[in-house]
């Protein structure tokens, strides 16, 4: 059997000029995320011919399926015909965390998914081209209105400014923390469940078509990108001045289509910035999902209690620096 272990992820700045209409235009479009110690695993073992079907795929619905046209899920379906496997295949997924809730997961088990199907071929690839394939599959062959940072975040792992060039071309750069700077990093963020999930496709569709003319808005959010990874290597480490930049990047992030936002998280990042919050944003396209925070450690008690009292749920994690990994086990 063969297991793989990829990160969710979450993005300081820069999200949205990760999509083609955006970066094939203005020369580039950069992003700062980190990858967190939240997964998926996906597990890949041959089907024995015993069973009826061809195909027994297990995640949030169960699968017997004979033709890999008829598979259901999209994702698996096109891994595997990408891939040209013509096996019997059990496929099972465990998330540590439910979908789509902004932290990348259909990307993540894109990743995921692909990098266990190579190591159940027997091949073993570099994290880019898997980060790359896995876009095209969801990008190119599945027509979803989304950008390219989280198959790059979930592969790779760790604190990175990542820039996607015009001619599709993509650009990696590891933001090294010192160990104090890191703890003093994770030790900040403090994020919420909302409790509410969404489809990212209908608000990145708005914003994918909007991009021609929030062009510069999203130039502005790009650069901060750059902006917050000086910060980020400063000799000077504010989390302070960390967190005003991400604030104003999701003040700029709610103008770029109607459904970033909502009435609710508008009232809980308010009662946020009241409990201590220099910044913050909704992970992902927005719209629900988590709620992530920066704030001074000697404040988190009174956020979670603040934010408890209107419904949402603290969520503990800390951050990942390994991206992706697979391993075969008997």
């Amino acid at each position: 059997m063969i297991i793989s272990k990829t990160p969710l992820r979450i993005s300081f700045a820069g999200g949205g000029t990760d999509l083609r209409s955006f970066y094939k235009y203005n020369k580039y479009g950069a992003v700062l995320s980190t990858s967190i110690d939240s997964y998926i695993y996906v597990s890949v073992k041959k089907q024995p011919s015993l069973f009826s079907e061809k195909y027994r795929l297990n995640y949030s619905e169960t699968e017997l399926v004979n033709d890999v046209d008829d598979i259901k899920n999209p994702i698996i379906r096109e891994c595997i015909k990408f891939l040209e496997i013509d096996d019997r295949l059990y496929i099972s997924t465990i998330a540590d965390v439910p979908a789509s809730t902004g932290l990348g997961s259909s990307s993540t088990f894109s990743v995921g998914l692909l990098n266990a199907l190579y190591k159940y071929k027997g091949e073993s690839i570099n994290s880019e081209r898997l980060a790359e394939e896995a876009a095209h599959i969801e990008i190119n062959v599945l027509n979803r209105p989304m950008g390219k940072q989280d198959h790059y975040a979930a592969a790779i792992g760790g604190l990175n400014y990542i820039r996607f060039n015009n001619d599709d071309s993509v650009n990696i750069k590891s933001i090294d923390l010192s160990k104090e700077n890191s703890d003093i990093l994770s030790n900040s963020i403090v994020m919420f469940w909302t409790g509410v999930t969404r489809p990212s496709e209908s608000v990145l569709k708005e914003q994918d078509e909007n991009n021609i003319n929030n062009s510069h808005i999203l130039i502005k959010i790009r650069d901060q990108a750059k902006e917050l990874s000086n910060l980020f290597l400063s000799e000077k480490f504010s989390i302070k001045e960390i967190g005003y930049l991400i604030n104003e990047g999701w003040m700029l992030k709610k103008e770029l289509a109607s459904g970033i936002s909502s009435f609710d998280i508008d009232n809980y990042y308010n009662v946020a910035l009241k409990n201590g919050a220099y910044g913050g944003k909704i992970s992902g396209a927005g719209g629900g999902g988590f709620l992530n925070l920066i704030s001074k450690p000697s404040k988190h008690n009174k956020l979670i209690n603040a934010l408890e009292k209107l419904g949402l749920l603290y969520y503990s994690f800390g951050l990942d620096s390994k991206g992706t990994q697979v391993r075969e086990i008997f």
